[in-house]
């Protein structure tokens, strides 16, 4: 009687545990770098950073933080998640952040170099947070040439 109480206590613990499993699914949300183009920006263009993401609760709606550095100054800004992202459990995909050179909508763009006639090498370091305040890990763009 014991032994058999043992075994559905055991088996109802594995049945509880592997159905609560996110599957690889981090509860803070996991992002890598897909691609950033182009590596060469100028007057009129725009920048593109395209990341990928992981999230177990799927309540990535919050925001995403960009720091722009150009080594003798930086930019930092935070916007609302761009696009219409569903929320549901183990959710992955991508979020696609579209930066133009200058003064852009939504007070966010690429800034133009400060010093005269003189290219600066930007690099982006892009985090974002979800709807229970978790952040992620903060991912690293290679550099980007700004032209005057």
């Amino acid at each position: 009687m014991m032994i058999r109480f043992l075994v559905i206590l055991v088996l109802a613990g594995l049945l509880f545990t592997a159905c609560s499993k996110n599957h690889g699914f981090p509860s803070t949300p996991q992002i890598t770098l897909e691609s950033v183009n182009p590596l060469e920006l100028g007057s009129g263009e725009t920048l593109q950073i395209v990341l990928n993401f992981k999230d177990a609760e799927g309540d990535i709606q919050d925001s995403v933080f960009v720091r722009e550095d150009v080594g003798y100054n930086y930019y930092d800004i935070f916007y609302p998640m761009p696009g219409d992202i569903p929320k549901q459990r183990n959710l992955q995909g991508q979020i696609i952040l579209t930066l133009p050179y200058g003064s852009g909508a939504g007070g966010f763009a690429v800034a133009a170099p400060q010093r005269p006639n003189l290219p600066d090498t930007a690099i982006f370091y892009i985090y974002i947070k979800d709807l229970q305040g978790h952040i992620s890990d903060t991912v690293k763009t290679p550099p980007v040439i700004v032209q005057p």
